[in-house]
């Protein structure tokens, strides 16, 4: 698949941003996903312990990924 510049650089910084997110502000992450559950899937969704920590590991996964991207993408 033959991506722009553009695109190529647009996939890195979002897998960048994403891991930041994961990492910053994993309780907001959660709640959305809670409130995503009780909304769309009409299920409970209770966050048990760890998972903040749980979720800062998927962000250090993201940032790792991003930084590939970028190297493998420039």
């Amino acid at each position: 698949m033959d991506l722009t510049r553009t695109e190529r650089r647009l996939l890195w910084v979002g897998t960048a941003l994403a891991g930041a997110l994961h990492l910053l502000v994993p309780g907001l992450l959660l709640s959305m996903a809670q409130l995503g559950y009780r909304w769309v899937l009409s299920v409970e969704f209770t966050p048990q312990d760890g998972a903040r920590r749980r979720v800062r590991l998927l962000g250090v996964g993201n940032l790792i990924v991003a930084a590939i991207l970028r190297r493998l993408l420039d």
